[in-house]
């Protein structure tokens, strides 16, 4: 045995480099579209999840066939170790250093393999040929190759991977068009049909017949369909279906699915296209394998009726009503014993049969269903789709109920129920409240006669009664009557705690419970220890909650706004607040009590007294809204001067001062405006200046107008006067 030398060869031993595979530029990644034919198989090319680029990253097929621009990984491992990356040229050779030029164009991966391992064991790695050193060889950059799609719904050119299959260039090409074939796509390999496609087969069952790896130059040609027919109605995937011309009514319940659980089987209905019209036809069961469906057909599977055809229904009060099968002999009685028998509440006086007969006719049958149980009356034989219901005690009797109102704590409509007492109700009412007055019950009764009496405009007998709130069970009761009214009067002598609040500075601010119905804001003012030193006597008043509805409060927006002319947002929402300032004259309330200025208080007054302040506020139309010292004496214009003036669009004629307690004073005008009266200030108060109302000019236009007019009806006045006087 020859002893083999040790070699290193180019590079320095490493291990395998993991191959990671990558192609050139490609058109797999498309923009899906939907088909407007919506022919079966369209959605299949209609999904943006498809991946449309072929799996890289599994072992190189041993089929593969090299070509130009193929990049191999070749790696020598043992007793010898090198690593190679080379491609293949376009001559169809690779270079490998110390062992020359290598021609692989053309050859399957495995037979590659075997020519790279001999010629190198020939040259620098004789090891290769004694097994001391081992030889692998994969792809890393696969080369692209060019396809052309014919009739395609994205037709054109298209660069993809060596590794592309036939589906994968369909799904790239979006699939077929509108008007071409699903069944019969054509792989053209050097100008011949190499193989045909149907894609329903593998839609189907999964079939993958024809899905070969593609070469470059191959062309994919979609044909144009030939037959394109429809079903509807009960199979499990109607639509639209491309046939062969081979293929019949069969094939195409196959595609569709074939039949639902509620198909009629027995016949299929086709509407045809003829020369001149549509035409109707009907498909029987033995002739479906035979009939081959023609271009445009529109097929139709009913379903079966929603009817028993041998059976019977019973309804009402029993254990399992239902529908039954019809057998020989079967009887009401039988069909009662079937379904379980009756239940409690069942009405057997009277029950009723409702019968079908041929020609669409009902027949009622009413019998005593008690009597044919006992086996006093004969039974009735039943036919086929026959009724029997039975009815229920409950539903000839009225519902009846027991109102009650007033001071209970659960008032409301109880249901009836026979030796229903008075005390009964109260209980099931939660009992009183605490305003009830148990000496002012009054019950209701509804008049029960038959006879009409005309003397008579009585609508209910009116019961009063006296009980005591205790509920214990009592001996002797008053029972109620269906429908009667129950109503507990209100305690007169109840009232309950009404509270005033006190706020500001007074010497006990809080919550005041009223003592009387009467009592006044001096009593409460006494009761709170008087005003402190730093309250401002003419800043108290009263706020007194009153609900304002919004109808009320738009009409006395509208009315302050027409008067005053003021659209401004404090107008709007003073007037529609729901708590009301009064003012309070604090001379007149302490110097005469109970007088008409001294307030009767009701529950949730709130008395404020305010604090003095020594500032005068200024809003409105000024050029700075201001708060400015109080000075005694001083006039409006003063404060006015304050805030920097008024603005142009001021109207003075409508200036109102707020007073620190409420009330509200405006400016007075004299005559023709040319004297005006200023409200006093105090301090606290806040002087508001309203805006004026732009007016819209008159045109030159409109004043000749109204002079020709004015001096017209003049002329005619004169002439009148001289007439008269003549």
């Amino acid at each position: 045995m020859t002893k083999v030398e040790s070699s290193k060869v180019n590079v320095e031993p490493t291990l395998t480099p993991t191959v990671t595979r990558e192609t050139q530029k490609n058109d797999y990644l498309t923009i899906p579209k939907p088909h407007a034919n919506g022919v079966f198989g369209s959605s299949f090319f209609d999904s943006p999840s498809l991946s449309f680029e072929p799996n890289l990253r599994i072992a190189t097929p041993t089929n593969y066939i090299l070509g130009p621009d193929d990049e191999l990984a070749i790696n020598v491992s043992g007793y010898q170790e090198t690593n190679i990356k080379t491609t293949i040229g376009p001559e169809g050779t690779i270079f490998i250093p110390q062992v020359g030029a290598i021609e692989l164009s053309g050859l399957r991966i495995d037979d590659a393999i075997a020519r790279i391992k001999n010629k190198m064991a020939q040259t620098a790695y004789p090891s290769l040929k004694n097994n001391l050193s081992r030889l692998t060889v994969s792809l890393g950059k696969i080369r692209s190759i060019h396809i052309t799609a014919i009739g395609a719904y994205k037709p054109g050119n298209f660069t993809v991977s060596s590794f592309t299959t036939v589906y994968n260039a369909l799904l790239a090409c979006g699939g077929p068009g509108d008007i071409n074939s699903y069944r019969n796509i054509e792989l053209l390999r050097n100008n011949k049909i190499f193989t045909t496609i149907d894609l329903y087969q593998f839609l189907t069952r999964g079939d993958q017949k024809g899905n070969v790896v593609l070469k470059d130059g191959d062309v994919i040609s979609f044909p144009v369909f030939k037959k394109h027919v429809s079903i509807s109605g009960q199979v499990k995937r109607g639509g639209t279906f491309e046939l062969k011309d081979n293929e019949n009514l069969e094939d195409l319940l196959f595609f569709a699915g074939g039949y639902t659980d509620k198909a009629y089987k027995a016949q299929i209905t086709v509407k045809q296209i003829t020369d001149l019209e549509r035409k109707i036809r009907t498909i029987y069961r033995a002739d479906i394998p035979n009939y081959k469906p023609l271009d445009g057909d529109e097929f139709r599977v009913d379903g079966v009726l929603d009817r028993i055809e041998n059976g019977v229904t019973i309804s009402g009060p029993l254990y399992r009503a239902g529908d039954y099968e019809l057998t020989p002999g079967l009887t009401v009685g039988t069909l009662v014993q079937r379904a379980g028998g009756l239940t409690e509440g069942a009405f057997t006086d009277r029950a009723t049969l409702t019968r079908k007969h041929p020609d669409g006719t009902l027949d009622n049958v009413t019998f005593n269903l008690t009597e044919i149980l006992n086996g006093r009356a004969a039974d009735i034989p039943l036919v086929k789709y026959d009724a029997v219901n039975i009815a229920t005690s409950a539903e000839f009797k009225t519902l009846y109920t027991i109102q009650i109102e007033g001071e209970v704590k659960k008032p409301g409509a109880y249901p009836y129920k026979a030796n229903l007492s008075l005390k009964d109700i109260f209980f099931a009412a939660n009992g009183f409240t605490d305003a009830a007055s148990s000496y002012r019950v009054e019950v209701s009764r509804r008049l029960t006669t038959e006879r009409l009496n005309k003397d008579v405009d009585s609508i209910a007998i009116v019961l009063v009664l006296n009980t005591d709130k205790d509920l214990a069970v009592e001996s002797n009761r008053f029972i109620l009557q269906p429908n009667d009214v129950i109503t507990v009067r209100r305690n007169p002598a109840y009232i309950e705690q009404q509270k005033v609040f006190v706020e500001g500075e007074v010497y006990y601010p809080g919550t005041y419970v009223l003592e009387s119905k009467s009592e006044h804001i001096s009593s409460i003012l006494k009761r709170t220890g008087g005003l402190t030193a730093l309250a401002y006597p003419k800043g108290i008043y009263l706020i007194r909650h009153t609900p304002l509805d919004n109808e009320e409060a738009q009409a006395i927006i509208q009315n302050i706004q027409k008067n005053l002319k003021d659209s401004t947002s404090k107008v709007i929402e003073d007037v529609s607040k729901t708590n009301f300032k009064i003012p309070i004259n604090l001379d007149k309330v302490l110097n005469k009590p109970g007088s008409i200025e001294d307030y009767q208080l009701l529950d949730g007054d709130q008395i404020l007294v305010s604090r003095i302040d020594p500032l005068v506020k200024v809003s409105g139309q000024v050029l700075s809204a201001t708060k400015t010292g109080f000075i005694e004496g001083k006039p409006l214009n003063y404060y006015l001067t304050q805030a920097g003036g008024t603005t142009e669009r001021a109207r003075k004629s409508k200036i109102y001062v707020l007073y620190a307690d409420g009330h509200v004073k405006r400016t007075r005008n004299g005559f023709f405006g040319l004297f005006r009266s200023y409200p006093s200030i105090q301090t606290g108060a806040e002087i508001i200046i309203p805006r004026r109302i732009e007016k819209v000019g008159v045109s030159p236009t409109e004043v000749i107008t109204l002079t020709t007019g004015m001096v017209s009806a003049l002329t005619l006045i004169v002439l009148t006067v001289t007439s008269l006087r003549k």
